[in-house]
């Protein structure tokens, strides 16, 4: 096995006996006139509702964001997720352009 392998069985046995799990901690900032890359994060983050008309009726399709699959939302524009929602969020602030910090931090598990 690889060192950084090793390293990394190593952390995750010394955090799952302290009973904590990495999370990370995304913080970001959308400019106020960008109004597209909003619209389209807080439907990658909340998800969405679409109702169809069809034949004479309507049907609802539900999209669920971020935050139905795990995400924590902690405050404005500052959300909370375990690393591979986060890594699925920081990808869609680097496709939208929007400026955006993160930090590793561990929590109760």
């Amino acid at each position: 096995m690889d060192t950084v392998g090793s390293n990394m069985k190593e952390r995750d046995a010394l955090l799952d006996r302290l009973g904590l799990r990495e999370v990370c901690l995304i913080h970001y900032d959308v400019e106020e006139g960008d109004v597209r890359a909003r619209t389209a994060l807080n439907r990658f983050l909340f998800g969405r509702v679409e109702v169809r008309a069809s034949n004479g009726s309507s049907k609802r399709y539900r999209y669920p964001g971020l935050v139905t699959q795990g995400a924590e939302w902690i405050g404005q524009s500052v959300f909370m997720a375990q690393p591979d929602l986060a890594d699925r969020l920081i990808s869609k602030l680097r496709e939208l352009g929007i400026r955006h910090w993160t930090r590793t931090v561990y929590e109760p598990s």
